[in-house]
């Protein structure tokens, strides 16, 4: 069993570099971002805006554009259109800039003859870093310690994803872009890195992009989420938008469905057949009051034998805005 993390994280000043103040600005921007590979368009005018503070949860199914934006914001890839901006300045003409930055794509890239402890040593150094305690602290809250001599070819996968997140945050930057952060992670690992990047963000300011396909640790962390599909952004939404947007709906199954049908939306309560032996409303009445309503039922000699509030979750939601944006294309075709 893994020790649970320390999720203090000092954020005193270490670096060599100066600090950025950011205020009302959007430490992410793009502008009609985009890009092709050959005939295919993997990133179809992107225009994201991601503000100071905040966790943007990046969502989207395999193929839809995730990663190739993340490429895209860190320059790993040119765009064919468009315009990056960090921090309010032109991301290719902001070199400067990257001592603010952490990130972790995809797979996380080790020296695989290396020990952990010489791995982060290694990208000590790139990065210019001059205090050594960096290495300790990091590797200590990421559970890293007692592998510090251990190559890393034999580390678990999820061991290599924990080094990788180090190598991101040991220089403890102002901007987090991570790509499937969580990948490899057994639960327990999952709430850790969870707890510490929302403490990352409420307590130290810090702003993270995060891509993910665990839907529901992006509706445990986002702030915000943007939604990609075919390489185009088709909805944004916060956590409050969310909460309003997502179905929820009443369930009842009764000895006589039809009957109750008839004396609930005598009530104004706008029951209809499910299809599944069982009625429903969305009437918010009915669902902040489901008492009152298995009261009634009750009183008429009609017990329900089932009554339950059913609420959309994030993965629900996500593939049935993905299957309204197909259908509304299709339509306009």
């Amino acid at each position: 069993m893994m020790n649970e993390l320390s999720i203090s994280y000092n954020l005193s000043n270490s670096l060599n570099f100066n600090l950025i103040t950011i205020t009302n600005m959007n430490v992410i921007q793009t502008i009609n971002m985009t890009k092709r590979f050959g005939s295919t368009i993997a990133v179809n005018d992107v225009s994201i805006n991601v503000r100071e503070g905040e966790i943007y949860g990046f969502l989207g199914l395999n193929g839809a554009g995730k990663t190739t934006t993340i490429r895209l914001l860190l320059g790993m890839i040119k765009s064919d259109g468009g315009s990056c901006f960090l921090f309010g300045r032109k991301a290719k003409q902001a070199s400067d800039l990257w001592n603010n930055v952490g990130y972790l794509v995809e797979t996380p890239y080790n020296y695989p003859d290396l020990s952990v402890m010489e791995n982060l040593e290694v990208f000590y150094r790139l990065r210019g870093l001059y205090d050594k305690v960096l290495l300790d602290e990091i590797m200590e809250k990421l559970q890293l310690t007692r592998y510090a001599d251990k190559k890393a070819k034999f580390l678990s996968m999820g061991n290599k994803q924990r080094l990788g997140l180090a190598k991101a945050l040991m220089h403890k930057p102002r901007l987090l872009i991570l790509d499937e952060p969580v990948n490899g992670l057994d639960p327990s690992g999952i709430v850790e890195v969870r707890e510490m990047l929302k403490d990352l963000t409420k307590n130290h300011n810090t702003t993270i992009f995060l891509s993910s396909h665990i839907l529901s640790e992006i509706s445990k962390l986002a702030t915000r989420i943007g939604i990609i599909d075919e390489g185009k952004l088709i909805k944004e939404l916060n956590s409050a938008d969310l909460e309003q947007q997502v179905i929820k709906k009443l369930c009842i199954k009764t000895t006589d469905n039809y009957r109750a049908l008839q004396l609930l939306n005598n009530e104004g309560l706008h029951f209809t057949a499910d299809g599944n032996d069982s009625i429903e409303t969305t009437a918010a009445k009915a669902i902040e009051h489901p008492e009152q309503i298995a009261t009634l039922l009750v009183e008429s000699n009609l017990p329900p034998g089932m009554l339950y509030i059913y609420e959309e979750d994030l993965e629900a939601y996500f593939l049935r805005i993905i299957g309204k944006q197909k259908k509304d294309y299709e339509a306009a075709d």
